[in-house]
């Protein structure tokens, strides 16, 4: 995925606009790929957390009218215990809620864009894996492919070849620096040519695994051996696959 969607939820329609600005402003600056979507109150949000866009993280304001904030996460834990949350508040005596509730981080008002900044820094730095892109030049221009679409990557020559459900990406970056890039313990690198997305391998037949996206790759006798393993830690078999006003939504 390569947009990440930030929710603000906040009864003020100032404070929405304020902080939507502060998070346009670091993503310029940043280039980062996101889409903002404003809330006026915990309902709203509630209603289009259980709708098909998802939402990757919130800055929610403590103090609203009907739902507050704190009420808001505990109803958002029970359908996604795994949302990011930053609250929005002019106080911090919610320490001990914002603890039990698992909320990230506090901003208090009035924002200030060096904490805005300092926030979304630390979000951007602990993204969801789904939704980390690698960054590759490739055909004169660079590229930023999802990490989940990537099935595998080998060697060609000087080259790299990124396996994709959309076509393979050439790239002159050497493996060892792409596997260092992707860091991720869904990746195997079970040769020195080839680094292999464990959710797409179907299975083992003897040195040899089946992947989702052809040809299979070769697994030399190590590879095979750190495959079972990391295989296992997946909770599979060898045998088995691996698995501007707030519109209230609308995005801005």
């Amino acid at each position: 995925m390569s947009e990440i969607s930030i929710a603000i939820c906040d009864d003020l329609e100032s404070e929405r606009i304020g902080l939507a600005r502060m998070v346009q402003s670091y993503a310029k600056a940043h280039d980062r790929s996101i889409q903002l979507r404003l809330f006026s109150s915990g309902e709203r949000l509630l209603e289009a957390l259980q709708g098909p866009n998802p939402i990757h993280l919130v800055f929610l304001d403590i103090y609203m009218p009907g739902l507050s904030g704190v009420e808001t996460v505990r109803r958002i834990r029970t359908i996604d215990s795994g949302l990011v949350i930053i609250f929005a508040t002019t106080s911090q005596e919610h320490g001990l809620e914002s603890f039990e509730i698992r909320a990230s981080d506090y901003l208090v008002k009035p924002f200030r864009e060096a904490d805005v900044a300092a926030s979304l820094d630390w979000f951007f730095a602990h993204i969801p894996e789904p939704l980390r892109l690698l960054p590759v030049y490739s055909e004169g221009e660079w590229q930023k492919i999802p990490l989940l679409s990537i099935h595998y990557i080998d060697v060609y020559g000087h080259q790299s070849r990124i396996h994709t459900p959309k076509g393979t990406v050439v790239t002159r970056r050497g493996l060892d620096d792409l596997e260092s890039a992707i860091d991720s313990r869904d990746f195997l690198r079970c040769h020195r040519s080839f680094l292999v997305n464990l959710n797409y391998v179907e299975g083992v037949e003897g040195n040899d695994f089946r992947t989702q996206c052809p040809p299979a790759a070769l697994l030399y006798e190590r590879g095979c051996a750190a495959y079972r393993g990391k295989h296992r830690s997946h909770g599979c078999g060898d045998s088995g696959g691996l698995s501007g006003q707030a519109d209230d939504g609308q995005a801005v």
